[in-house]
């Protein structure tokens, strides 16, 4: 079985992100990419990184299954990380720097919570 591979720069393939990922998926090719023309990486189809895993002795779904975790332990700390500065902050504390602690302090008078992704604003009501 003769798999079709293609190398190109990094530079290159970010400028043509979704057409290679693309060609790689529909084709089932490997894209060789290079820095300074070394070949560092490689993006290749779902299909062919099962079968690695096969001969590394691991399965593909035990390793989804420990990002998986590790993502969930990562929002647990953000979450964590997040109630420590909003209580420094109401306590009158810096977090990172005079102008990023007043930013915040802005924020949460105006009701906006800084943690959250889209800058949602609180419930004034408690």
């Amino acid at each position: 079985m003769d798999v079709e591979i293609k190398a190109m720069s990094i530079r290159e393939f970010r400028a043509t992100t979704c057409e290679q990922l693309r060609w790689v998926e529909d084709t089932g090719a490997q894209l060789w990419l290079q820095r300074r023309g070394r070949v560092g990486c490689a993006v290749v189809p779902f299909y062919q990184v099962k079968v690695l895993d096969t001969l590394l002795g691991r399965s593909t779904e035990q390793v989804v299954n420990g990002m998986q975790g590790e993502a969930r332990l990562w929002a647990v700390a953000k979450r964590i990380q997040a109630a420590e500065e909003r209580a420094r902050v109401l306590r009158g504390e810096g977090v990172g720097g005079a102008v990023r602690s007043r930013m915040i302090a802005r924020m949460l008078e105006e009701g906006y919570d800084p943690w959250e992704r889209e800058g949602v604003r609180r419930s004034t009501r408690r």
